[in-house]
């Protein structure tokens, strides 16, 4: 039970890593509130799922691309869980397209879900919960796109670069603070890999074998433990070798 009596907001909570996490971090003893866009079903079955492992969990469905809407999250999240010490920001979208065919308006969506989103929640979560008591963990996600080229993620993979460096400077920032700021590069089988592999084709065939993110989650709850203190502004590689 390495995460009992801790409050976990996890982002992007309603399938895919977010699922997998939240549903982790319950069996680890957190208090969870959990956080989708729009597939509210979704989010209450994570929700459902989480309760019946012990775990006090509540949720709503919030655009974190939307700094007012952060704000209402935050305020929510302190009127039913009294703060935050963990937050993961998971939330994210993808619409694999040809570099010369992305519209501002998608450009605009993808890098205010992924980047703005971890700014948004980041700042208000360490503002309100995390500052004055001088503790806190912050986990990000990073893409193997924003390391090297790829083909049809150009949106997607800048979002993701963004918050490779933002990880790094945040932590640095934060020190004085003791929260820590890490984040894990995860690869595994989501709606994300199953657009891409479609959008590859046959060459992403490889796409469709990948492993269950529920492989990721010890990596999550070492950033989120105390087995973590003594690390910060890291990307851990969580990707069965895919990189190596």
């Amino acid at each position: 039970m390495k995460l009992e009596n801790k409050v976990a907001l996890i982002t992007g909570a309603s399938k895919g890593i977010g699922k997998a996490v939240a549903k982790g971090f319950a069996k680890e003893g957190a208090d969870l509130y959990l956080v989708a866009h729009k597939d509210k079903k979704g989010l209450n079955e994570v929700m459902e799922s989480c309760k019946s492992k012990g775990a006090t969990v509540n949720g709503g469905l919030f655009d974190v691309g939307n700094y007012t809407e952060v704000e209402r999250l935050m305020e929510e999240v302190e009127k039913v869980n009294g703060g935050v010490d963990i937050l993961v920001n998971n939330a994210g979208i993808i619409k694999p397209t040809p570099f010369l065919e992305i519209t501002p308006q998608q450009w605009d969506a993808v890098i205010k879900t992924h980047l703005y989103g971890t700014f948004y929640c980041t700042t208000e979560t360490v503002r309100r919960f995390m500052k004055d008591k001088k503790s806190g963990k912050i986990i990000n996600l990073c893409a193997p796109a924003a390391e090297r080229g790829s083909i049809g993620v150009a949106d997607y993979a800048s979002a993701k670069g963004g918050i490779y460096s933002f990880t790094k400077n945040a932590a640095k920032e934060l020190l004085e603070y003791n929260v820590q700021v890490n984040a894990i590069l995860p690869v595994a089988k989501t709606r994300m890999t199953d657009s891409l592999a479609e959008f590859y084709g046959s060459e992403g065939e490889g796409l469709i074998y990948l492993s269950d993110p529920t492989v990721l989650v010890p990596s999550f709850v070492f950033f989120a433990s105390e087995d973590s203190d003594y690390v910060t502004g890291q990307i851990l590689t969580a990707d069965g070798g895919m990189m190596c």
